[in-house]
């Protein structure tokens, strides 16, 4: 079986790749025009599995929030999707309670059954009375007054297997208290000693700025208040912090505040949510002003471009798995919308390969002649359009196929 492949790593680009009948990979060579014998079936490629460093997992069904869908169940439910979508490591940040952290940290060493890899950053840190409210229970987030409580609670996370945290840092304009500089530079601090990456959720540029003078690994989503300065840029440039900007959240919350909600008519989004989720998302509506999402989504793509073209990191993160932010779905969209903001395929992809797994402290996900391999194939060439990534043909998770050909697929 011969695929046109994109290769993981640092040099991510067209190959061909052909699989023995064990799934394993046999050989990896140049990619090259296809030979006339080849010529009028489908092209075809094939990248490895895309991780997504900032999602929920267990907090709702795609149309509606609810603690209760803190289950197991509903979990593997979310995974298996997100194989499904060619997502092998789902990163959910901040909204877990502990027995999630540590189920994931146990499941990781072993065969992944066809579901993403899931990682886990526990237990999140808010301010008192702060954004956002509880999510799930009954263990509720961690909300500290004084600087070694804060360190206490990082302890506690190191000790369940967590090695990220995440820290809430928003006013919600102006409405709600936010985490207190002291208390935050506390959890970087502990963090960092115990080799924990941290994510921060941001959106105004002046807690950007003020995270990123206290050395966060990780700016959980863009700012979307104002044009990111150039004095920020050199900051994030010299602490080596990396953007993972979540434009498809921004997209999503307009979608959905439009009379004529244009996801409802999108193929891969309908998939996402199957007949029964598209009909009971079509009378779900934000109460919002457009305008608002539309500036909010204007202003985070161009800070995106410039963070990019400054030579800082970008990665993968959607923020999906809340109403209306569908998992498998977001992720493809994510990488339409870095596209968009300028990033190159190679660039887009690799926030969801290189990037990501470092963050995560994942092992790179390749395809080479090693062994058997995590990839998807899709329909088409992503280096000619980053929507092709979007026509998914076959899953295979370690050697084994866990989706077969779509029935979608346009040349069936």
């Amino acid at each position: 079986m011969h695929h046109h492949a994109g290769l993981g790593g640092g040099d991510l680009g067209p190959a061909h790749i052909t699989i023995g009948p064990d799934g394993s990979v046999d050989s990896v060579r140049p990619w090259a025009p296809p030979v006339p014998a080849e010529a009028g079936g489908p092209e075809l490629t094939a990248i490895p599995l895309l991780a997504d460093s900032h999602l929920h997992l267990g907090i709702s069904d795609g149309v509606h929030d609810d603690p209760d869908f803190h289950t197991i169940d509903h979990i593997d439910g979310q995974l298996e999707q997100l194989a499904r979508f060619g997502i092998g490591l789902a990163h959910s940040l901040g909204t877990d309670q502990p027995w999630l952290t540590e189920t994931l940290v146990e499941r990781r060493a072993a065969d992944p059954l066809g579901r993403a890899v899931g990682h886990s950053a526990g237990v999140g840190f808010g301010a008192v009375d702060g954004w956002p409210p509880e999510l799930t229970r009954p263990r509720l987030r961690y909300r500290p007054t004084e600087p070694e409580q804060a360190r206490g609670y990082v302890r506690d996370l190191a000790a369940q297997g967590c090695t990220t945290v995440k820290i809430w840092t928003d006013s919600f304009g102006g409405t709600v208290p936010k985490t207190l500089t002291a208390i935050a530079r506390a959890i970087i601090a502990e963090a960092h000693d115990h080799g924990i990456t941290t994510f921060a959720h941001v959106k105004d540029h002046a807690d950007a700025e003020s995270l990123v003078e206290l050395e966060v690994d990780v700016l959980a989503h863009s700012i979307r208040d104002r044009p990111i300065s150039d004095r920020l840029l050199d900051s994030m440039a010299v602490h080596g912090t990396t953007l993972v900007p979540t434009l498809s959240r921004e997209e999503a919350e307009f979608a959905f505040s439009t009379l004529h909600n244009p996801y409802l008519e999108d193929d891969s989004f309908r998939r996402a949510a199957g007949p029964r989720g598209v009909e009971r998302l079509r009378h779900e509506r934000l109460s919002v002003d457009p305008a608002h999402p539309a500036r909010s989504l204007e202003i985070a793509l161009e800070n995106v471009r410039r963070t990019h073209t400054h030579g800082i990191d970008v990665g993968l993160g959607t923020d999906s798995g809340f109403r209306f932010k569908l998992l498998g779905f977001a992720q493809h969209r994510e990488l339409e919308l870095l596209t968009r903001a300028g990033l190159s395929t190679s660039a887009a992809l690799g926030a969801g390969l290189a990037v990501n797994r470092r963050l995560l402290g994942a092992e790179q996900t390749g395809i080479d002649s090693t062994g058997p391999a995590s990839f998807f194939i899709v329909e088409g060439d992503p280096w000619k359009d980053i929507r092709a990534t979007q026509s998914i043909e076959e899953v295979w998770i370690s050697g084994r196929r866990i989706v077969a050909h779509s029935p979608e697929s346009s040349h069936r």
